[in-house]
């Protein structure tokens, strides 16, 4: 649905904010920017030229201090979706980068290239919000907190699954955790709706 409004209107204008160089920053502020934007409280609007270079500035300077400590960042959902072992940081952050918030360019070590390859395919919610961040930002930044928390939810369920055993306790918390997961999946695809709402308006206007 998302991806037949997007064709349709073309998305011949700009991004929603303007290109902006990223802001130099120390390791321990980025770190602080990333909890708080992984928490849903970034201090500044990513949908601003101010909050995208923030935003991107502490990637870069987080990513920096990652890689010199031999530590490939962020996590990447594998080829074939699954998330892996990701934390709230790491999934907030590769749901930016599909929503155009940051760019490859703010990734340091194997993560610049990698983080090109990841493919969303299977969840089109995500796969669509880069181009629909051009005209619907501000749903693009809901979408993107929302799809942010099913990865990571769903990252516990694959985690939980391949760890649990035989025994009904550890069957239920494998159950409980699948439906957070459907409620997380549920937000998401409700957010991806008024990220089509939005995008179809401003093809009709």
């Amino acid at each position: 649905m998302l991806r037949r409004s997007i064709m349709a209107l073309g998305l011949v204008s700009g991004g929603c904010a303007p290109a902006t160089a990223p802001l130099p920053m120390p390791a321990t502020q980025a770190s602080e920017v990333l909890e708080q934007f992984a928490a849903g409280a970034a201090p500044e609007d990513v949908c601003t030229p101010e909050g995208r270079a923030l935003l991107r500035g502490a990637v870069r300077a987080y990513a920096a201090e990652m890689q010199s400590g031999g530590v490939d960042w962020p996590a990447l959902p594998a080829a074939d979706g699954a998330s892996g072992d990701m934390r709230s940081v790491d999934a907030s952050v590769v749901i930016a980068f599909a929503a155009g918030f940051v760019e490859a360019s703010d990734f340091s070590g194997p993560a610049r290239a990698l983080v090109r390859q990841v493919s969303f395919a299977q969840w089109p919610a995500i796969a669509e919000m880069r181009q629909a961040a051009r005209v619907a930002c501000e749903q693009v930044a809901e979408l993107q907190q929302s799809a942010a928390h099913f990865v990571l939810e769903a990252s516990r369920y694959e985690s939980l699954s391949a760890d649990a055993g035989v025994g009904a306790g550890a069957q239920d918390s494998v159950a409980r955790q699948a439906r957070r997961m459907q409620r997380a999946r549920a937000q998401m695809e409700m957010r991806a709706a008024e990220v089509d709402a939005a995008v179809r308006a401003a093809e009709e206007s």
